[in-house]
């Protein structure tokens, strides 16, 4: 390859990197923007309980705004469990980023240090984050970790996201889309909303993590 074909294609790639770079910095700083809107009560909610006639699962759907202008939209649901949790954040109404959380919840069996069997409660805990610049995916992070509760406790700012494709980016902009109907209209098919994890089944990750075949 020529030098200068080189050199050019290597100031490209420089050139993309930083402006993704910015990108993320710029949504970085938006997110903690709202977030401190959120914690000082400064934005007005529209907020919506419900719970499926014929099951167990109950949720709610929460929208935050400045104004009339949307910056948050806060979806959780309880099904047993399993608690999900999908945050949506809202600049000049473009989605910006996307986190969800899912929580689930079950019993393994273990052996002690005098090789009894034991019950152990056990929480696993799945996050997606995806980020977006001008309605494209820029980046998308995916982490898992549990804690038992024969051990100490960890939490999510100690585990490391890991990046990984961004094929799901367009489930999670089918779920902005379709929670953005709601704002002003009674939710009568609560139970169909989309909810978080969108690319991995929890009971995949549960009988990998006990053990379970």
């Amino acid at each position: 390859m020529k030098p200068t074909i080189l050199l050019l294609l290597l100031t490209s790639n420089i050139c993309i990197g930083q402006n993704k770079k910015g990108a993320i910095s710029d949504i970085s700083n938006k997110y903690q923007l709202i977030r401190e809107l959120i914690s000082t009560n400064a934005l007005r909610q529209l907020h919506t309980d419900y719970t499926c006639e014929e099951t167990s699962e109950e949720g709610a759907l929460t929208f935050y705004y400045n104004g009339n202008e949307l910056k948050h939209i806060i979806h959780t649901h309880t099904q047993g469990h399993v608690k999900y949790r999908d945050e949506f954040y809202i600049w000049n109404d473009e989605l910006f980023f996307q986190y969800a959380i899912h929580n689930i919840s079950y019993i393994d069996i273990e052996r002690n240090k005098s090789k009894k069997r034991q019950k152990v409660d056990v929480t696993l805990t799945l996050e997606e984050r995806f980020y977006f610049k001008d309605r494209k995916v820029i980046k998308c992070q995916f982490k898992d970790f549990e804690n038992r509760s024969n051990r100490k406790n960890i939490t999510t700012n100690y585990v490391r996201n890991k990046n990984i494709g961004c094929d799901q980016a367009v489930k999670a902009i089918e779920k902005f889309e379709i929670l953005l109907q709601y704002q002003e209209s009674n939710i009568e098919d609560a139970c169909n909303l989309p909810k978080s994890i969108t690319n991995i089944e929890p009971q995949d990750i549960i009988f990998s993590k006990s053990g379970v075949h």
